[in-house]
């Protein structure tokens, strides 16, 4: 059953990316409005910036065009990192 957890977990995991962001007050609503998440994005407020920092599991289909979107939507600081697991 571990194994299996495990295995399901790598198996999720193929096809998609880890992407992390930084956005202004201003256009938070605009950049949550386009990134896809698996539940919700995650969404935590930067330490004195008066920002936040956004995280969400991307389809690795879409991330090429969605980074631009991004982007041109007010968010900075755009970090794709790869997944080796996702375990629900």
């Amino acid at each position: 059953l571990q194994l299996k957890v495990l295995l399901d977990g790598v198996l999720e995991a193929r096809g998609k990316v880890l992407v992390k962001l930084n956005v202004d007050g201003d256009h938070l609503a605009e950049v949550i409005r386009l990134v896809p998440a698996m539940k919700a994005p995650t969404v935590s407020e930067l330490f004195g910036q008066g920002g936040y920092a956004v995280e969400t599991v991307v389809a690795k289909s879409v991330i090429n065009t969605l980074i631009p979107a991004l982007k041109d939507a007010g968010a900075s600081d755009i970090i794709e990192l790869p997944l080796a697991k996702i375990v629900h």
